[in-house]
């Protein structure tokens, strides 16, 4: 778990300009769970990145997840980069 948090981090500060234009932003934490659950989603697990500064919560649904992270002004965000389709093994 820890190692993907590392990637999802890595992954929003490689972001290009033009991709963090389309993050999308709520004004709190309960706010992004009303978001999350509007997508079929839950809370599955929260998390930082190792160096403490960067907070996310990840939701899962059936097909899909989404991550969102806390900015340092307090707001949860998310971006196209952050969000998808589970892959599940079809021999599982």
């Amino acid at each position: 778990m820890r190692s993907a948090a590392l990637v999802i981090a890595a992954c929003l500060f490689a972001t290009p300009i033009s991709a963090q234009q389309q993050i999308a932003c709520v004004s709190d934490m309960a706010a992004a769970d009303k978001a999350a659950r509007t997508a079929g989603e839950e809370l599955a697990f929260e998390g930082e990145t190792t160096g403490g500064d960067v907070n996310l919560r990840f939701y899962l649904g059936q097909h899909t997840w989404s991550v969102f992270f806390l900015r340092s002004d307090g707001m949860w965000c998310t971006a196209p980069s952050m969000v998808g389709k589970i892959k599940r093994d079809k021999a599982a």
